[in-house]
């Protein structure tokens, strides 16, 4: 009877969930792999959507102060056709700008606040 009672206790998780320690311990492993790869997923897509934003931003400051350095060289007449491409190439510029959409990724609700510190 007591030898009965201590096959049960040694062999409650095979019973109960059908697989081994060793097994469980896989499981969990390869489950925190990959919580860990999707993480490291959607960091990666906010990091390049981020970056590509900032070049928009650089490209849109460019062409501005390209125009702010035309008006403070040329008084208005000078140039005009210069400033309507500077012009038409901002409003481009700002619409690439405006296209570029960073994915929010909240990780305060996923458990880890470290990932943007």
């Amino acid at each position: 009877m007591a030898f009965n009672r201590d096959q049960k206790l040694k062999k409650t998780i095979v019973e109960d969930y059908s697989y081994s320690l060793e097994e469980a311990f896989n499981k969990g492993k390869n489950e925190t792999r990959d919580r860990y790869r999707a993480m490291l997923f959607m960091y990666q897509n906010q990091l390049e959507a981020i970056t590509t934003k900032h070049d928009e931003e650089r490209e849109v400051y460019r062409v501005q102060g390209k125009l702010e350095l035309l008006k403070e060289l040329f008084k208005k007449d000078a140039r005009r056709k210069e400033k309507n491409k500077l012009k038409t190439e901002l409003v481009l510029a700002k619409e690439k700008m405006d296209g570029v959409k960073i994915p929010y990724v909240d990780w305060f609700k996923m458990g880890e606040p470290q990932m943007f510190d």
